[in-house]
């Protein structure tokens, strides 16, 4: 499992990240607090709210996640 933070400036970033996590063979979650969601629920992440950084949980730690992550990138939070 490997785990990072993402942090969105507006909708339609929030949807280019859902497409890509839609496109994965492994399970990728979102949490904000003691919420925890799929990150192929748009709905969900939006009602996490955009003003915050929300910590990704990634089901793989190998050569998927990583291009993964790669995707991503420009959303990940330093």
């Amino acid at each position: 499992m490997r785990e990072c933070f993402v942090s969105f400036s507006s909708a339609s970033e929030v949807m280019a990240f859902v497409s890509i996590a839609t496109k994965q063979f492994f399970p990728i979650h979102v949490e904000q607090g003691n919420l925890i969601t799929s990150a192929t629920s748009i709905m969900s992440i939006f009602s996490m709210g955009l003003n915050r950084p929300l910590r990704v949980l990634v089901g793989d730690t190998g050569e998927g996640a990583a291009l993964f992550l790669a995707q991503v990138q420009p959303y990940l939070v330093a």
